[in-house]
């Protein structure tokens, strides 16, 4: 397959009939749920911070429940903007990461109401918020105000030129987000594993020996102090599952509740691509 458009031409994509709006990074989301300090929050401002081009996702609904087994009741916290982040931060533990996993893994229409849970030791607990997806930031904002503004521009209709994930991508076909640690929930070609895979966290970059050159597409020159910002979500093509027979098998409900627009120019592994943003297609 050859380069992507925006890779071969250096261009990004734009389109006439947009629109945007403003959204404010949620302070609490790294303080309260995974306790980072303000401090650090200052100091590495650029790590939790929304940035240009980034995916960025809603988390303003929250919970107080506290049984795993309860509905997820929302405790309507008053937002003048959409609370947002576009990173998980580095406070992340991988009881988390694998409960959110499990989460979409067996999503359906008839649980979608529970709460996102995780195991810590012998004991079950639950995560505060749930993700919704908003759109493509087209600016920056800090997650705590003595950064700078925490309020920043999202595209959340039109055309937007953005990152590729891990799977090589096809103009026309239906793109998703995901979370970069689930890659193993996914085969080579991005089609949902039938067999529970093994959880796996790390992040999977293609070992061909330009393991660098996909980490600073990732995380720029400055490797070493961008890294904790990858957990976060990315675009792939959305793919049904396929079974041991490589048979396109069903559909999956995690994965089609995340379908967030259509591919207009396709490209490979991490290389710019060109989407179209609507929830129309879902």
């Amino acid at each position: 397959m050859s380069h992507s458009i925006a890779q071969y031409t250096g261009t990004r994509i734009d389109s006439s009939a947009k629109h945007i709006m403003q959204c404010r990074v949620n302070h609490d989301f790294f303080t309260k749920v995974f306790e980072i300090e303000e401090r650090k929050l200052v100091e590495n401002k650029y790590r939790y911070a929304m940035q240009k081009d980034e995916l960025v996702l809603d988390v303003g609904a929250y919970t107080q429940e506290t049984d795993p087994d309860a509905e997820f009741k929302d405790a309507e916290l008053l937002h003048a903007y959409p609370s947002v982040i576009t990173t998980l931060g580095d406070g992340i533990k991988d009881e988390h990461m694998n409960g959110i996993r499990k989460y979409y893994r067996n999503l359906s229409m008839e649980n979608e109401d529970n709460c996102i849970v995780y195991s810590a030791g012998s004991h079950r607990h639950v995560f505060p918020h749930k993700f919704g997806f908003v759109g493509v930031s087209l600016g920056t904002a800090y997650a705590s105000d003595y950064s700078g503004d925490n309020v920043g521009s999202v595209l959340i209709g039109g055309m937007a030129t953005v990152l590729n994930g891990h799977f090589q991508c096809y103009t026309g076909e239906l793109v998703q987000w995901y979370f970069d640690f689930e890659r193993g929930e996914y085969d080579s070609d991005g089609f949902r594993l039938a067999a529970i895979p093994n959880e796996d966290n790390r992040l999977l970059v293609p070992a061909s020996g330009s393991e660098d050159y996909y980490k600073q597409r990732m995380f720029g020159a400055y490797q070493e102090v961008n890294q904790g910002k990858y957990r976060g979500p990315l675009i792939k093509p959305y793919r049904p599952m396929r079974n041991a027979g490589g048979k396109r098998d069903r559909h999956l409900y995690g994965d089609r509740v995340r379908i967030v627009g259509r591919i207009v120019n396709g490209g490979m592994p991490w290389e710019p691509i060109d989407i179209f943003l609507s929830n129309t297609f879902i």
